[in-house]
């Protein structure tokens, strides 16, 4: 059982924070790269509880600084994208994307002040199409090498949107393998998903039963499998945990690729979600992926949700006879933020009754403990190295398919095969 004082640990996430200062020592996503422009304004982000400025200078740099300028505290947010930098509209101070002090134009020892001024910036790295910034303390790890991130632009698909509600509730349900069962689950053969590596016609793999789970400990987290039996054969899901707050699951391209879901916090009652589609093969549709992505978010919007807490998901006692079991339309992602913000801003765990089916998120609550315990006493943390070549995540795998033989189902085997 997790305690009162475990569930502090894990779900605070402010700067002084036990979490918090853990999670800010791997790189986090900010923004979307198209979401910041050399020819737009800059954009305030909120991350675990800091508010921050992000913004690109002349040069096409993207820069996040701390809100208020070193000078007098005025929001840089409003500032002028110019001289290489962000200028304040306050008295003209200009800071470049480290925070440098470039111009001070009523000082009349400007050059030396300069030197001694510093603006809040932390360092930034863009892979994927995402804007990544590194929160922590000293110099940041190597950027984790996956193959996603390295893709050509037209085989992701990115979105991203607001889930109120702790960071850890939205994490938990995507490294959960047993909610496939129930939650996502067609109640007819039309809206069914055939199994990878079947050639049966109809295949509904979420309604076979208990699976076997199984949890391995990896140099990046975890990987979970999941093994439901189905006669001589067994439809298999590889998903994985990577610390300190991300999940890796075969998503809409199943075998050929997998789909990556960031949870970061933007205080502790709410966090962003980015999700992150990838296909190995060939281009996504990008266009089949955004109307996906319509059916959860209000265009134009990161925040805004067509099914909510206030309108109770838009649930449809009818579909649920013969539609969706959930009632809520077939967006996984609808179903997902049900049940993370149904819990609550932040669910007090000390009430829950683990069971078998729970096995994955107690190992992923123990690594995350072990994190802050190793942090505190300076021990190494799971999945953060300077070393770019041991970044590379080669042994990360991902799998959604029948296996012809259910006792060829580790990583040793799928990596032979």
């Amino acid at each position: 059982m997790t305690t009162r004082e475990q569930n502090i640990l894990l779900t605070r996430t402010g700067a002084g924070a036990a979490a918090g200062k853990l999670l800010r020592q791997y790189w986090q996503p900010v923004a979307m790269s198209d979401e910041v422009t050399a020819d737009g304004g800059p954009k305030i982000v909120k991350v675990m509880g800091e508010e921050l400025v992000l913004f690109r200078d002349e040069q096409g740099r993207a820069g996040l600084l701390g809100k208020h300028c070193a000078h007098r505290g005025a929001d840089l947010s409003f500032g002028r994208i110019e001289a290489g930098g962000l200028r304040c509209l306050y008295h003209g101070w200009v800071f470049d994307v480290s925070g440098n002090c470039l111009e001070q134009p009523a000082e009349p020892r400007a050059a030396a002040f300069c030197q001694r001024v510093k603006q809040e910036a932390y360092p930034l790295r863009e892979a994927g199409g995402i804007i990544f910034a590194y929160l922590g303390d000293g110099e940041p790890p190597a950027l984790p090498q996956l193959e996603c991130l390295g893709a050509p632009a037209d085989h992701l698909f990115m979105w991203k949107f607001r889930e109120r509600c702790n960071y850890l509730q939205g994490l938990e349900g995507d490294i959960d393998p047993f909610h496939l069962n129930f939650l996502h689950r067609a109640m007819d053969n039309s809206h069914a998903k055939a199994a990878p590596g079947s050639s049966d016609q109809y295949f509904d793999f979420y309604m076979h039963g208990i699976p076997r789970l199984e949890v391995e400990r990896t140099g990046y987290g975890l990987r979970i499998y999941a093994l439901r039996q189905l006669g001589e054969r067994a439809y298999l899901r590889v998903t994985n945990f990577m610390m300190p707050n991300v999940a890796i699951v075969a998503g809409p391209t199943g075998e050929d690729g997998y789909t990556i879901l960031w949870h970061v916090p933007i205080d502790d009652e709410s966090h962003m979600k980015y999700m992150l589609n990838f296909r190995r093969s060939k281009p996504l549709n990008a266009e089949i992926m955004q109307k996906i992505y319509d059916l959860h978010v209000v265009p134009g919007t990161d925040l805004e949700t067509w099914r909510n807490r206030e309108n109770r998901w838009k649930q449809d006692r009818a579909e649920m006879k013969d539609g969706w079991f959930a009632g809520m339309g077939p967006s996984f992602s609808v179903h997902d933020n049900f049940v993370s913000e149904s819990m609550g801003p932040i669910f007090d765990r000390s009430k829950e009754n683990l069971g078998y089916t729970d096995k994955a998120i107690v190992a992923a609550r123990r690594l995350i403990l072990t994190g802050i315990e190793n942090m505190a006493s300076g021990a190494a943390l799971v999945g953060r190295t300077s070393d770019a070549n041991s970044s590379m995540l080669d042994d990360m795998i991902v799998s959604s398919e029948i296996l012809d033989d259910p006792a060829k189902f580790r990583y040793e085997a799928l990596v032979e095969d």
